[in-house]
This record gives structure tokens, C-alpha cells and sequence, in this order.
């Protein structure tokens, strides 16, 4: 989850948030839930890791994603978030 989480601080400028949204679609449940929960947070100076750690430790503390899974569903939806 470190892996791509901290690349979330490093996005282009010139984000795409179409193609972004491609790739979520693609995502497991569990995965496309912490994009959709931390995507409207990810804004300007925002810490990308700190959202995205923040959100599924939050999603898995309230049963919506299962903590067995939650490391690989995180990497995956940061991996996706990285494109916004």
C-alpha cells in the first residue's frame, strides 16, 4: 500500500480524471470503495498516502471492506487515484 499510496504526492499536474475513473471501474468492491471514499479528498497539497491510509482504515473499522484484503485493495485504488 506504501508503494503507491506515497506516489499519490507526486501526481502529474495534468491529472486525468476520466481515465482515472476507467481504471476504478475495474477495481474489486473492496478497492473501488477506498477510490470512491478517497478521491474527493485527494486535492491540491493534500497528503495522498495519509488519505488514503486514513480511508481504508476507516472502511475496514466500519465492516465495509475486509481487513484480510484491505493492504491489496488500497494498493489497488491508489494505483488508480495516482491518474486523477
Amino acid at each position: 500500500m506504501a508503494v503507491a499510496a506515497g506516489l499519490l504526492s507526486t501526481a502529474p499536474a495534468l491529472a486525468d480524471k476520466a481515465a482515472a475513473d476507467r481504471c476504478a471501474a475495474k477495481l474489486s468492491n473492496d478497492a473501488r470503495a477506498i477510490y470512491v471514499a478517497s478521491a474527493p479528498l485527494l486535492v491540491k497539497g493534500a497528503d495522498g498516502r495519509a488519505v488514503v491510509t486514513e480511508q481504508t482504515r476507516s472502511l475496514v473499522l466500519s465492516g465495509k471492506v475486509s481487513h484480510l484484503t484491505a493492504a491489496q485493495s488500497a494498493q489497488a485504488a491508489a494505483d488508480c487515484l495516482v491518474l486523477r
